[in-house]
């Protein structure tokens, strides 16, 4: 190898130790998926100046040639990092993962092998032609007949990136499309360089300028990426065919909670075009209505009420895990929250005309109980008769108790569902029966569910039961414990507990069991909030009732 001194090799190695510096200190700058392209550009970039810095070095062609190989893996792999970004912003997530992507390797990777053993066959550079550019001994080479391989596969993938970003752009915001504009300017610039080159007619024969060049290209990414403007953050979406037209309202935050996207529907709430409020921040917005944190849903009031929005925020990552924006939606509920408004009224009416006809038919049955007790009186001398109006009487006093239960349960999922104590709702149903000498342990801590108001019934019907059928019961204990992903809230007791032939029937409102109805509604009531409840106890040694509970469901008071 002849060694030589050439202006171009310590600029050449200078442009390689900015891109790896920038590889490796800006490869977090990025969100997904375009941090992988990206940071692979860069790497490449440098491969490909560091290259071309050697062959520069080198006087004879021998040497040259032999380096190109190691050039060739960076200008080679170029276009194939270009299209990868494109696909990136633009939202083509087919070549996300690193298998897919890698197809688009297959052809470079050939070209590679051939320029490598080029000096066997001739089949990419043909033959040498000596320059002398810029104080340098340049050997311009001649495409041998498999060289068009790689330029036509580059210049597809260039184009097809170019027609990717142009579509891109149609589709997006402003201030996105000047970040996309900056982008599409950092491949055009080395594109016309490069074609300078390959049809000789650069300034300087021999000398590929195109590394030079891929320095605007950085310079470009770079000051798009820290534009804040959601090219790199965001994952695009089909702004035209979807986000667009959705009736509800929808702001896209970053990382950063900078508002990088609105649709239509959302700016009609903010009151704000997107050009006025883009880049600001978000929380700003939520605080206009009383929002102060980014978690669960709200509901807020315009026009003294008139209309009602539903606000939700919902963050979103990347494949693997990392945070890289916050959605918030905005649904306009207005006539659903009148309607349910009419219906809690037309509720409250129903309820009042049923606890009066409630009043109305227990009045007249104990008028009928009455007077039953007198007629048994007067027919003290007719057994027989007098059995008929005593087994009337009992059907009398059981309307009389199945109307009374009534009461207790017209308010059953009316009223929206709660998140609830448990030790002290168990505490409170405590209160409203009559223990006798039954101990009630709660051994649940700070535990909460959710679940319909009438929980407190659920508690009051399982101790009522316990102290009327438990026959020698001394004890409930109520327990707490994780399965998998559910929560599952024990009420147990020493007593006789349940056949096992029962264990189902109890819960049901035609099993003709003397408990009544209170485990069928313990059941309806639970299952409003996706609760389920059985029997899992065993005869003679106690009864055992499993309250599963879903993982959304239960939490501790915090």
């Amino acid at each position: 190898m002849i060694f030589q001194f050439s202006i171009l090799t310590p600029i050449l190695l200078i442009i390689a130790l900015v891109f790896a510096m920038a590889a490796y200190h800006l490869r977090n700058s990025w969100g997904e998926p375009m941090r992988g392209p990206v940071t692979l550009f860069m790497v490449l970039a440098a491969i490909w100046a560091f290259g071309d810095a050697c062959i520069y070095m080198a006087a004879d062609p021998g040497s040259q040639l032999a380096i190109t190989t190691l050039s060739s893996i960076g200008f080679l792999g170029i276009p194939v990092t270009f299209f990868l970004i494109a696909c990136a912003v633009s939202g083509i997530r087919w070549f996300e993962t690193a298998q897919r992507a890698a197809i688009l390797f297959i052809i470079p990777f050939i070209n590679i092998i051939l320029v490598g053993t080029n000096s066997i066959h001739g089949l990419f550079y043909s033959g040498v032609t000596e320059q002398f550019e810029l104080g340098t001994i340049v050997w311009e080479v001649t495409y041998g007949p498999l060289y068009p391989l790689h330029t036509l596969y580059s210049y597809f993938l260039i184009t097809c990136s170019i027609g990717i970003l142009i579509y891109r752009y149609t589709a997006s915001t402003p201030r996105v499309r000047e970040q996309l504009f900056l982008f599409f300017i950092g491949i055009i610039v080395p594109l016309l360089f490069n074609l300078l080159y390959l049809f000789r007619l650069d300034p300087f024969p021999g000398i590929d300028l195109t590394p030079f060049a891929l320095l605007i290209t950085l310079s470009l990414i770079v000051i798009s990426s820290n534009a804040d403007l959601g090219l790199f953050r965001i994952v695009p979406l089909a702004r035209k065919t979807v986000i667009e037209s959705m009736k509800d309202g929808l702001i896209v935050l970053d990382s950063n909670n900078q508002v990088v996207d609105m649709n239509p529907a959302a700016t009609i709430v903010v009151g704000n075009t997107f050009a006025e409020i883009e880049g600001t921040d978000g929380m700003n917005i939520l605080r206009r209505w009383g929002i102060t944190e980014m978690e669960h849903s709200h509901l807020i009031h315009r026009d003294d009420g008139e209309e009602i929005f539903e606000v939700r925020t919902e963050p979103f990552a990347s494949r693997k895990g990392t945070p890289i924006g916050t959605t918030i939606f905005i649904r306009d509920i207005s006539e659903v929250y009148r309607a349910r408004q009419s219906l809690e009224v037309a509720n409250k009416k129903l309820n009042l005309l049923s606890s009066i006809t409630r009043h109305d038919i227990l009045n007249q049955i104990t008028a009928i109980l009455g007077y039953g007790s007198i007629i048994q009186e007067e027919l003290t001398g007719t057994p027989e008769i007098h059995d008929y109006m005593a087994k009337l009487t009992e059907a009398v006093r059981t309307i009389q108790r199945q109307i009374a239960f009534t009461a207790d349960y017209e308010n059953l999922g009316v009223k929206e569902p709660t998140w609830q104590h448990v030790e002290t709702t168990a505490r409170w149903a405590e209160q409203e029966i009559d223990p006798r000498e039954i101990t009630i342990e709660v051994k649940t801590g700070d535990l909460e569910i959710f679940a319909d108001p009438l929980l407190l019934k659920v508690f009051s019907n399982l101790f009522h039961n316990t102290i009327i059928h438990g026959e020698k019961a001394t004890r409930i204990e109520i327990s707490f414990h994780q399965a998998g992903e559910y929560g599952v809230l024990t009420v147990e007791d020493d007593g006789i507990g349940i056949p096992d032939d029962m264990k189902e029937r109890i819960f049901s409102h035609i099993r003709g069991s003397k408990m009544g109805l209170g485990l069928f509604l313990i059941r309806e009531i639970l299952s409003i909030t996706g609760i389920t409840i059985s029997e899992t106890g065993t005869w003679q040694k106690g009864a055992r009732f499993e309250i599963i509970i879903p993982k959304n469901a239960y939490r501790y008071h915090p």
